[in-house]
């Protein structure tokens, strides 16, 4: 069994591979453009999964952060910073799809509402994390654990930012209104990238164990107590 969930993470991105290579010629060869947008509008489906995939690699960051608090776990720290690498580049795409598609759509890449204020925050947030983790010193690690549970907090914020208040953004439910031949474009992307995003995070997290358990190893030969 250990064997098998050791090279899920590799069998993830090898899947992943061609559906990659599917949905990107789905989207721009057989995706019609939208009229008022054009061609920027197919970022859409670049944009909306990589959202999804920081979120949940914000979420699954908080809580295994916040183990590691309790605990005193390597393992939980090891799986916190890797979802927080992840959750940093998907939140990057983000942040860097979105003026584009809010040019084309609004006439300026930034109009300050409340969803890409929330989003930029959790990206900011993660941002600061990875900094702590890798620059900060032991005593840093409270800080960092806590800005990690801050991020997971600020998840249901950013999803319900367009009840909430007065967005120019669409609203949460515009994937389900999609038509058929854009749904048919949507989830081979979403599955493709989500692959990606899981195996690329599973390797981190395994390379992070394994590096932290060969820490503890040296520290125990070092050691000249019995």
């Amino acid at each position: 069994m250990r064997r098998i969930s050791s090279v899920l993470p590799d069998l993830a991105l090898v899947a992943a591979a061609p559906l990659v290579v599917y949905s990107v010629q789905r989207v721009f060869l057989h995706t019609p453009n939208e009229r008022t947008m054009g061609t920027a509008f197919k970022i859409f489906f670049f944009h909306v999964p990589m959202g999804w995939i920081c979120m949940l690699m914000a979420i699954v960051c908080g809580v295994a952060a916040g183990v590691q608090l309790r605990r005193r776990s390597q393992r939980a720290a090891a799986v916190a910073l890797a979802a927080a690498e992840i959750g940093f580049l998907t939140g990057l795409g983000v942040l860097l799809t979105g003026p584009i598609w809010g040019h084309a759509t609004w006439g300026t890449p930034w109009t300050g509402d409340a969803r890409q204020v929330t989003t930029a925050l959790l990206w900011l947030v993660i941002a600061s994390y990875l900094l702590l983790r890798h620059f900060g010193q032991h005593a840093s690690e409270r800080l960092a654990a806590s800005l990690a549970i801050f991020g997971a907090v600020n998840v249901p914020l950013i999803y319900y930012a367009v009840k909430l208040w007065k967005t120019t953004h669409p609203t949460t439910g515009v994937v389900g209104s999609l038509p058929p031949a854009m749904w048919a474009s949507f989830w081979p992307g979403l599955g493709a990238l989500l692959l990606v995003s899981l195996g690329l995070f599973a390797v981190r997290a395994r390379q992070l164990i394994l590096e932290g358990e060969l820490d503890e190893a040296f520290v125990r030969l070092e050691d000249p107590r019995p």
